[in-house]
C-alpha cells in the first residue's frame, strides 16, 4: 500500500508540474485512521481546457493502482481554482 499511496504522489505532482498553468503551490496531504489512509494532491493553477489528443494514462493508471488495493480515487477541478486528486485505501487487516 506505502508503494501504490507514493506512486498516486509521484503521479499527481507530476501531473501539476506538467498541467497546473500558473499554479504557485501543490500540497500533498496523508493522512489516516484505523481503518483506511488518505492521500490528497492539490494545486492551485489556473483552469485550462484539456489538450486535443491528449494520450496519457496518469489518471487511468493511479485509478487501477488504487482499485487494486481495494480503494477510490477521485480526480477533478477545485471549486475555485487549480486541482485535486484524492485516493483513500483500506488497511488490509484492520480491525472491522
Amino acid at each position: 500500500m506505502e508503494a501504490a499511496l507514493y506512486r498516486v504522489a509521484q503521479e499527481s505532482v507530476t501531473n501539476a508540474q506538467r498541467h497546473a498553468q500558473h499554479a504557485t503551490r501543490v500540497q500533498v496531504n496523508v493522512s489516516g485512521t484505523a481503518t483506511d489512509v488518505q492521500l490528497a494532491v492539490s494545486d492551485d493553477g489556473a483552469r485550462t481546457s484539456p489538450a486535443p489528443n491528449h494520450s496519457g494514462y496518469g489518471l487511468i493508471g493511479m485509478t487501477e493502482r488504487v482499485t487494486l488495493f481495494g480503494g477510490t480515487l477521485i480526480a477533478g477541478p477545485n471549486p475555485d481554482r487549480g486541482w485535486t486528486v484524492r485516493a483513500v485505501l483500506p488497511r488490509h487487516g484492520a480491525a472491522p
